[in-house]
């Protein structure tokens, strides 16, 4: 179904922006006629059939008339965000070609294809009209999500045409985000699965995506482009409510979607009160869809909750024996739903540890109500030990972001001059900063121990922005190495607290 979603509203409104970037805007009668001219260049390559094509393509509009060209000749898509990364995530794809605005600054083992504004500017010389030589089926491949999590590792999902109607439609059925003139935007980037079905579920409720800029303002872009929707991670609703200004009007009918991590108190309170309490949040994974989802002021205010389990999914909250527990107490939880991902792609191991016996096993703890709502509390491997006490990492996070000042952070575990695994709080500070009452809430937290604090320039995060740890542990581990070779004053490495 969601290869026709354009075509089918060029039909119905031919004229209806369906995406915007910038100052340029694009209907859905162009888009249509625009795939179908990239389907016609395309059938000039010789591509392998359902081969593996990697795209790296800022230019948006440009990015989905590829994406959904190579659909149309049956090809399955990835997405990679960084000029930097196209050939590591060419090697781990597997990548039979390559689409991209630039060359890679290594050599590719595959073909590739530039896609810049002179090819932009000649696909008006190929036809618009392109007819499929097989029609799609729905267990056909369509498109790999990378999904790393908060380890860093990265693992490939295979999502078939069927896994991405059934997802689209199940986010429609829940009612959480129509609207009559949808215009959606998205801070997460089409790599990720939530990026890139967002854009997809927008289209087929006949909304207009629209693509932020680098230099566009929320405050003008909310002002002038009658956003309804922002689908958005908790630390990027942070730094939208940093930049807007104190006047800023509140607006009714925009709707915040937040997706990539748990809302904490103090961030909900200050979105409502400074841009709207039309809030959704959700909880789910690439490999299993979303499975729980609610509007925030429905949810009686619980700390950490996630929303409904929806109609079509299924959770279990387990306990350490493996053993099903009641509502009301806290376990890990496992997942499954129709649109379940059969693994992982090209990772047996993987595979084997995080799909057993047809669930998903995402590593969170959680807890069910008798009524059905779910609240996260964490991650198995963000729960500390310390001592032989634990402390989740994000808790600990959520009190250092109460510090006046600090505009980020992360909690990871290094060793100490003893080999001991300690605490270290990464935080992100713009100016000078007096560490005391951060040292004392956290040394609160955590019954006494004093915790190491490092500041960095930024803290690491994948697509969905959640906190890499082990690219914090690598960063403090240079840090030192560099201080005992160069202990020269003003040595650039992060700073010590």
């Amino acid at each position: 179904m969601f290869e026709r979603l354009i075509a089918f509203n060029a039909g119905q409104f031919p004229q209806r922006v369906a995406l915007a970037q910038a100052q340029d805007s694009f209907t859905f009668a162009r888009m249509a006629a625009d795939i179908g001219r990239c389907a016609n260049w395309l059938a000039t390559l010789n591509l392998p059939p359902e081969g593996r094509a990697l795209l790296h393509i800022p230019h948006p509009y440009a990015h989905w008339i590829v994406t959904l060209g190579l659909e149309q000749h049956g090809l399955i898509t990835a997405s990679t965000a960084l000029a930097g990364q196209i050939a590591g995530d060419a090697a781990l794809l597997r990548a039979d070609l390559v689409f991209s605005s630039q060359a890679p600054d290594k050599p590719l083992d595959v073909p590739l294809h530039l896609i810049d504004q002179p090819w932009i500017d000649a696909l008006a010389d190929q036809p618009a009209a392109w007819t499929r030589s097989r029609p799609p089926a729905p267990q056909d491949p369509c498109r790999i999500i990378v999904t790393s999590g908060t380890t860093g590792v990265p693992k490939k999902i295979l999502l078939t045409r069927a896994m991405i109607d059934e997802r689209i439609q199940n986010l429609i059925m829940a009612q959480m985000y129509a609207s009559p003139d949808l215009v959606a935007v998205s801070t997460i980037g089409v790599g990720s699965v939530g990026g890139f079905l967002t854009r997809l579920r927008c289209w087929a409720q006949g909304g207009a995506m629209y693509e932020l800029s680098s230099g566009s303002s929320w405050a003008q872009d909310l002002a002038t482009r009658k956003i309804t929707l922002i689908r958005l991670a908790p630390f990027h609703l942070q730094g939208l409510l940093r930049e807007l200004p104190e006047d800023f009007a509140p607006q009714p009918g925009l709707t915040l979607g937040l997706m990539g991590g748990s809302l904490s108190p103090a961030l909900a309170a200050e979105a409502r009160r400074r841009l709207t309490a039309n809030i959704v949040v959700n909880y789910g994974s690439a490999e299993a869809g979303t499975v729980a989802i609610g509007r925030l002021n429905e949810l009686g205010g619980a700390d950490d909750a996630a929303g409904f389990l929806c109609p079509w999914a299924e959770i279990e909250v387990l306990g350490p024996d493996g053993s099903r527990l009641p509502p009301g107490q806290v376990g890990e939880l496992r997942l499954r739903a129709g649109d379940l991902a059969g693994g992982y792609l090209d990772d047996p191991a993987a595979t084997a540890e995080m799909f057993r016996d047809g669930w998903f096993w995402p590593g969170d703890l959680g807890v069910l109500s008798p009524d059905g709502l779910l609240k996260v509390v964490g991650r198995t491997n963000e729960l500390l030990n310390i001592g032989g006490a634990k402390f989740l990492a994000s808790r600990l996070e959520a009190l250092v972001l109460r510090v006046e000042g600090v505009s980020d952070a992360g909690v990871f575990l290094a060793p100490d001059a003893d080999g001991l695994d300690i605490p270290h709080i990464a935080y992100v500070a713009a100016g000078d900063l007096d560490l005391t009452p951060l040292k004392i809430l956290v040394t609160r937290a955590l019954g006494g121990r004093d915790p190491q604090l490092m500041r960095v320039a930024e803290i690491p995060r994948n697509a969905m922005a959640k906190i890499q740890r082990d690219a914090l542990r690598d960063l403090h581990a240079a840090s030192q190495s560099a201080r005992s070779s160069d202990p020269r004053p003003g040595a650039e490495r992060p700073d010590p607290a």
